[in-house]
Parts: C-alpha cells; structure tokens; sequence
C-alpha cells in the first residue's frame, strides 16, 4: 500500500494469463479481478480456454435466494444438455443405481429441469454441476463495486460455493473500498491489465460507409472486388427497425436486397452481447431482412468461403427466398 495515497499495489493479470489462470482453477478456488466485467472474463474464458464456465446471474437478494437461483440455473442448464451428461451421452450409457441421476434422468427426459428443491442444497450443487462438466465447471460472478447491498448476497454465495468444490472467478468492473464486506475476496485480488488496442480498432466511425474494424475493411474490399458483389454492399449502416424509430448500425447492409451481414468477434460470444445480438437479428428479421453473421476468426480463416456464404444469401435474396417486402 502506497503510505501517501492509501492505494493498494494489486499485482497485475493480463488478458492471455487470466485465461491461463482459469483453466487451472481447481475445486473450490478463487480468483478476484478488478478492472474487467463479467462479460470481458467470459470472453476470454470462451476465446482462450477449453474449460466450461457459466455466467452467473445478477442477483440483489439474500444470498440463500442467490444459491437458489444459481441452483435453478444449472438444472436448466442440464435439462438443455441431456442426454451429454458426464462427458457422455447418459441416453446409451447405463443409468447407474445411483439415486439422484436416476430420478434427475427421468426428469431430464421428460423435458423437466432436473431439481429437487428437498435435497441439501451443496449435494445438489455438486451433482448438477458434475453432470453439466465432470472437468469442474467455472462459475462467473459480476459483484458491483460500488453497492455493498448488492455486492454482499453475491459474495456470501461465491464464499458457499467455494466451501463446496466448486471453482469461481468475482469480476469486479473497478477497485472496491476496502471494506466489508469487500474484504471478505480482497486479498490476492488481481488487476486486469487490458492490452492497448491498435488506434484502428479503438476508432468508433460515424455511420455510413467507412468500416468499422480491420475485418470489415477485409470483407468490403473484397466484396468490392467481386463482379457480382461489387456495389452492393455499405459499411457501419444504420437500419431502420421497429415501431419505434430505432436505427441500430450493422457492419454490412446491402439496401437493394435488405440482407444484413454482421462481423462477430469473440465478445459477441458472451453475455450481454450474446443476448443484445439475438435480439437485434429478431427485429431486422421482423423488418424483412435477412441476416448472415460470421465470426472474425471464420473471416480470417478462410476469406473466399466468408464471401461465397455472402454471395448463397444474395443469391436465395434475388430468387426470392426469404422475407421480402
């Protein structure tokens, strides 16, 4: 701690060693970031890591209602995955004479999330997260900051979960008091030591026309290139959507034919960009476009196949297939 401004000299993580650092949490540790959301975190964690983790979600409750709802989550979770359960498919294997994933297959094939709100709440805990990933599942938990009330539920359930096996990561969006119950997950507390962009990527143009990012330029060049494509297609559009007058911008937007084409990088894979993104392709849909996305990491794999997709949609477009209007 600095004696003249009382600050705290965190030690620092970057980006590639906190995903480092995550794959190798073991049951019931705990890693505390200040400086990234919970989003950023699962970003990486999805771009760097081959470990399963889960986004946890806000809660502003006691922290029982927290375990509860986390709780629901994860048998919601294992209702969507079944039959992969255990890193097999529970459909073909032999159920053992286990009790409980007896009774939680029963409801899992029913369609029926696979919670039993009699049973101890940590043998719960256990068994579902162990059925979603017998690797050890990572729980993600955002903690505000600034709002004890709101950060305490929070961490009285990170603090229950650890007791219980069960590896988590507290994202921290900026550097808390220290004070309770913040205390409580200061200690070895992390800072996040974001990577400058190139001046190119941090550039936010104006709508209409210039591409937003290296990627999109790479697309539009080529677009641009192409006999049949040529002209088509405006960079960082604003598209009219909704009853409300909303214009959200889309990386790529050919008018003529209303197909929308939207350039994803690893952020898109995680809350709440994941969501925001599910939602703006339902209004451009209900709008009467059509919408292709591809991820920078296709794009930058093999751009002729990104292109060739571009040009199956303008071509299903102009037969006209699709919504039209």
């Amino acid at each position: 701690m600095s004696p003249q401004l009382g600050i705290v000299a965190r030690p620092q993580i970057t980006a590639g060693d906190l995903a480092r650092r995550i794959a190798a949490l073991g049951p019931g540790e705990r890693l505390v970031v200040l400086g990234a959301g919970r989003a950023t975190i699962g970003a990486l964690v999805s771009e760097g890591t081959e470990r399963s983790a889960l986004l946890v979600a806000d809660a502003d409750r006691s922290g029982t209602a927290c375990i509860d709802q986390l709780l629901d989550d994860l048998a919601d979770l294992a209702r969507a995955r079944w039959p992969h359960w255990h890193g097999r498919d529970a459909s073909v294997a032999p159920v053992s004479a286990d009790p409980w994933l007896k009774a939680a297959a029963k409801r899992a094939r029913l369609g029926l999330a696979p919670r039993f709100r009699r049973l101890a709440h940590d043998l719960e805990l256990r068994r579902l997260a162990q059925a979603i990933d017998p690797a050890g599942l990572v729980l993600i938990w955002e903690i505000d900051p600034a709002s004890p009330a709101r950060a305490r539920p929070a961490i009285e359930a990170l603090e229950w979960c650890a007791r219980h096996g069960v590896a988590s990561v507290a994202a921290l969006a900026a550097e808390p008091p220290e004070a309770p119950p913040y205390d409580r997950i200061l200690y070895g507390a992390h800072a996040f030591a974001e990577a400058d962009r190139p001046v190119a990527e941090r550039f936010i143009p104006a709508p209409g026309g210039i591409p937003a990012s290296d990627i999109e330029r790479r697309v539009a060049t080529a677009l641009g290139q192409d006999p049949d494509l040529a002209g088509l297609f405006v960079c960082n559009a604003p598209v009219p959507v909704g009853a409300w007058g909303a214009r959200p911008r889309v990386d790529l937007l050919c008018p003529t034919l209303r197909v929308v084409v939207e350039l994803d990088g690893p952020e898109h894979r995680a809350e709440p960009k994941f969501g925001a993104d599910r939602h703006r392709d339902y209004e451009l849909l209900t709008a009467g476009y059509l919408v292709l996305r591809l991820t920078n990491d296709q794009v930058a794999a093999d751009l002729p196949l990104a292109i060739e997709k571009i040009r199956a949609v303008v071509r299903l477009r102009r037969a006209g297939g699709g919504f039209s209007r």
